[in-house]
């Protein structure tokens, strides 16, 4: 498309978002984005749409995001207004499954390509999705790092610059996630080395391992599990997919990453089996269709699930109908209904389904290896974690105090 009036284009996006069915209120947010970019190009004496000006109003945002004077949700819409002209602009139309914003956008090139060969090396060891994501996001974090604080070239960095990185990445995850941030660090750190990037070795600055989980596993007890499903209303639409969701949770403890990606080819409904290639290792993972999830699933079908060509079973309630991202708004808000776990810093995700479906095994004497099979663990060593939820047995474990008696003088 050739040169056009902003004011143009913002016309033709909003005509061309309008078939995907967005509520009025984000258009509206839609429109006060674009409202601010033209009060920009006002300012930079400019009328008609420009790529590069453009730009340059999302990396404004952007540095007021650092500097804490915007919000994530203005950033984040900002950038997506800007997309939605971008491609208007360059097409005609505005396709929004096709639209996908480019995490590396603010990287020097220099260092986009680095990451783009590190993602090319992690595809190319076979590492499952969930992997590959957070090593890209750790790599990504440490560009940004050697950009914005370091200051340094790839081959000139020195071990120093290592423990920089570190401490950068310690804000952004949590004490316990730093074994496996420093793991995937450690990985990218070595693929530098191996490649010639850097002039010397830098993993020796990483350390061996981080902060491990000290606090026993959380877990619902029979009787909570009753009294979460059951405060789930199924009246709505909503709450029959939530159900369906939940409750597949607690009888399979399946992955949220699996439950959100579960599609209806996933469900074979001849053989009453869920067969799924697991997101996280790429294993194959069969399980039995329970009646109970299963008349929760074909309620949720046929009187819930938008009419959409989708072939995820889980999808968004409002438009465009996509899959969700994410289910954690949707365990944390059904605990905070039936009262469950609402101390503070009590965890409220969908693992906390899995945690219980292996502590109900482990007490019902099922063996290790069979709660591995289950859980669809690519190790045993994966599933020792869960040991430690078993009370009765553990207590059969402990150790009497005879044969080293003291007498009451001899402890005073």
């Amino acid at each position: 498309m050739d040169n056009i009036l902003l004011t143009e284009l913002i016309a033709q996006a909003k005509t061309s978002i309008a078939p995907i069915g967005h509520s009025q209120s984000t258009v509206y947010q839609y429109g006060l984005a674009w409202n601010e970019l033209l009060q920009y190009c006002k300012a930079n004496n400019q009328q008609y749409f420009s790529e590069e000006l453009a730009h340059q109003f999302v990396k404004q945002a952007l540095k007021k995001l650092e500097d804490s004077s915007f919000k994530e949700w203005r950033f984040k819409l900002y950038r997506l207004a800007v997309a939605i002209l971008i491609e208007v602009h360059r097409t005609g139309r505005y396709e929004w499954q096709h639209h996908r914003v480019d995490p590396n956008g603010h990287l020097f090139e220099e260092h986009k390509r680095l990451h783009k060969a590190f993602q090319r090396y992690l595809a190319g060891a076979g590492k499952g999705n969930g992997t590959k994501d957070l090593y890209a996001t750790v790599s990504r974090q440490f560009l940004t790092c050697l950009q914005n604080e370091i200051h340094r070239s790839v081959s000139d960095l020195q071990l120093i610059d290592v423990h920089t990185a570190i401490v950068s990445l310690g804000r952004a995850y949590q004490r316990t996630s730093m074994r496996t941030a420093l793991s995937a660090l450690r990985m990218f750190l070595a693929f530098l080395w191996t490649t010639g990037e850097t002039a010397m070795n830098l993993t020796a600055a990483v350390p061996s391992s981080g902060c491990r989980k000290v606090e026993v596993v959380p877990t619902l007890t029979a009787a909570e599990e009753i009294q979460l499903l059951q405060s789930i209303d199924r009246s709505a639409r909503p709450g029959k997919r939530n159900y369906a969701m939940v409750l597949l949770g607690i009888r399979t403890g399946l992955r949220k990453v699996d439950i959100i990606n579960l599609k209806l080819a996933d469900i074979d409904w001849r053989s009453n089996t869920i067969n799924i290639i697991q997101q996280k290792n790429l294993r194959p993972l069969s399980l039995p269709l329970l009646p109970d999830f299963g008349n929760a699933l074909v309620d949720y079908i046929l009187n819930a699930r938008p009419k959409t060509t989708s072939p995820y079973i889980f999808l968004k309630t409002c438009p465009p109908f996509g899959k969700l991202n994410d289910c954690w708004h949707i365990s944390c808000r059904a605990l905070k209904k039936a009262g469950l776990r609402q101390n503070a810093g009590q965890r409220k995700g969908f693992h906390i389904f899995r945690h219980s479906v292996a502590s109900r095994m482990l007490s019902s004497e099922v063996s290790l290896s069979v709660i591995s099979n289950v859980l669809g663990h690519g190790s045993m060593e994966s599933s020792k974690m869960y040991l430690a939820t078993d009370q009765a047995h553990l207590k059969a474990c402990a150790l009497t105090l005879k044969g080293i008696e003291v007498s009451r003088e001899g402890l005073l």
